[in-house]
């Protein structure tokens, strides 16, 4: 019951960040592998790929939107004032996800892809929520 009550607010956190978040968009860097036992899937290689390499469990970064709300600039975060262009993340190892799976079938369709079309609510509530192609149209096979 402990395990059914966990994966159903998990499970309502996400939806809340896919229906409430604010749409920003990582710039992916290429990369495209295919997985035996794991089925088809995009390995995920952001340009700003934000990475934890200090002995802290977490790390704040600071990124940068353009107009189009890309991120254009990502830093750590020093505790200087944010700007409304601003955002924070919250991040343990790196960036996540690192992998983007779909259907069998569909690889063609996502090699369009451009950008990690991200859902953000908060420093600690963020997820990928698809990829786009050059104009942010998100990719639906």
């Amino acid at each position: 019951m402990v395990v059914f009550i966990f994966m159903n607010i998990q499970i309502f956190q996400k939806e809340t960040i896919k229906k409430y978040g604010e749409r920003i968009y990582f710039k992916l860097a290429p990369t495209d592998p295919r997985a035996f036992m794991l089925g088809d899937y995009m390995a995920l290689n952001f340009e700003h790929n934000l990475r934890n390499y200090s002995k802290e469990n977490t790390i704040m970064f600071l990124i940068t939107l353009n107009d189009q709300k890309v991120v254009i600039d990502a830093e750590r975060y020093v505790g200087t004032d944010i700007q409304p262009n601003q955002r924070l993340l919250l991040i343990q190892d790196q960036l996540r996800p690192n992998r983007f799976y779909f259907q069998e079938g569909y690889a063609k369709s996502y090699e369009s892809a451009k950008y990690g079309q991200f859902r953000y609510l908060s420093p600690q509530q963020f997820l990928l929520d698809g990829l786009t192609d050059d104009n942010l149209t998100t990719i639906n096979p």
